[in-house]
C-alpha cells in the first residue's frame, strides 16, 4: 500500500470545514486522529475516501498549507451585516452552481440575439 505525505494541518482544516466531528469521522478512518496528530500517514485510497467524505478536492489535500476560501461574490448579504467568517461548504457550492448557470444564460442570450429587457441593469 501506498502511503502519502499530507500535512496533518489539512487534515485537520478539512475536517473543521466540513463540520464532521472527528469521533464521527473516527468510525469510518479509524486512525484519523493519527493522522491528524503526524503520528501516522494514510493510504492513497484512504485519503481519496476522506476527501469524499469531507467534501474537499483530493488535490486540496496535497497542498501545503490549508486554502483561504472566500466568498466569490462582492455584495453577499447576511442577517444583521455580519460578515461570513467562514463559507460552507454548501454555501459556496450553491454559489458556484448559480455563477455557472449565469454565465450559460448570458452565453446563451448573446448567442441567440434575445432582446434586452428594460426591467434588467
Amino acid at each position: 500500500m501506498i502511503r502519502v505525505k499530507i500535512n496533518p494541518e489539512l487534515l485537520h482544516w478539512a475536517r473543521e470545514r466540513s463540520g464532521i466531528a472527528q469521533e464521527v469521522l473516527a468510525e469510518k478512518f479509524k486512525k484519523l486522529p493519527d493522522w491528524e496528530d503526524g503520528e501516522a500517514q494514510p493510504t492513497l485510497k484512504q485519503v481519496e475516501a476522506f476527501a469524499h467524505a469531507v467534501h474537499v478536492p483530493v488535490g486540496y489535500l496535497f497542498l501545503t498549507d490549508p486554502p483561504q476560501e472566500s466568498i466569490p461574490i462582492s455584495d453577499f448579504r447576511t442577517i444583521a451585516g455580519k460578515a461570513v467568517r467562514r463559507p460552507s461548504p454548501n454555501l459556496l457550492d450553491t454559489i458556484y452552481t448559480c455563477q455557472e448557470q449565469q454565465s450559460w444564460y448570458r452565453d446563451f442570450v448573446l448567442i441567440t440575439r434575445q432582446p434586452k429587457l428594460d426591467f434588467v441593469g
